[in-house]
């Protein structure tokens, strides 16, 4: 089946995870422009809260070398319940449209659980992220079997402690443990159009993101845990080979 017109216009991707420390002037001025198309926050702002990550994903259109996508990432490793587990810590995940549905968060991240499985055979290892948006959130039940937290059951204690104890480290006292999310800081939300909820097919999980959320279009950030597991990892592996699929047999 010829490919329809998306599938011609979609550009060919490559990706680099960076150290923060080595991006250049032209790199953090792309970053900014990227920012700023889903962000309403000032330069000075953006650039400290990449800079507080160890890691940065550059996704480029291969074509023009235009910036599509972008990632903060930075590792934790924290003693909970006798054990040293690692903690996969993503921010600012930002997909223009044309990066969208090519499994690229998936690739990375699989990238950064190897690396880490390769230093730590044995240990557990989590992805743990904190999100604006509805959009974000829909990365856990589209591609993971468990996640927390979510419409259908509530989170384990083991699981809540955790994202308690991540969740104190990472933003001391934004933390908010009753409610679950990160207070906004007053200097950084999504664009009315970057999200919205008018025209989202019906889902639990928006729904639920909503319910959960509800000063997300204010800033306030939903705080997520999942955990990097054999049965997660096949999950999102069926999942991604069916969504590709999908774009090669076009509309």
């Amino acid at each position: 089946m010829p490919a329809g017109p998306a599938m011609a216009a979609a550009p060919r991707l490559s990706f680099a995870i960076v150290p923060t420390s080595s991006l250049t002037s032209a790199d953090w001025d792309d970053l900014w422009q990227l920012t700023d198309a889903f962000f309403e926050t000032d330069r000075g702002h953006a650039q400290d809260s990449a800079r507080r990550h160890s890691q940065t994903l550059l996704v480029r259109s291969r074509d023009d070398g235009r910036l599509v996508g972008t990632a903060s990432i930075s590792t934790h490793h924290v003693m909970f319940g006798g054990r040293i587990v690692t903690a996969i810590h993503t921010s600012q995940v930002l997909l223009r449209p044309e990066a969208r549905g090519r499994n690229v968060l998936q690739n990375v991240g699989f990238r950064c659980f190897l690396a880490q499985r390769l230093r730590h055979p044995f240990r557990r290892i989590y992805w743990f992220f904190d999100t604006f948006g509805w959009k974000s959130y829909l990365l856990l039940p589209r591609n993971f079997r468990d996640f927390w937290p979510r419409h259908d059951r509530p989170t384990p204690p083991h699981e809540q402690s955790l994202i308690d104890r991540l969740a104190t480290r990472m933003y001391g006292a934004d933390w908010r443990p009753a409610q679950g999310i990160v207070v906004r800081s007053g200097r950084k939300r999504l664009r009315p159009t970057t999200a919205p909820l008018e025209g989202a097919r019906p889902s639990p999980h928006i729904d639920f993101f909503v319910r959960a959320n509800p000063g997300h279009a204010e800033g306030d950030m939903l705080v997520c845990l999942c955990p990097l597991s054999t049965a997660n990892w096949l999950n999102a592996g069926r999942r991604a080979i069916t969504r590709a699929t999908r774009r090669r047999r076009g509309p």
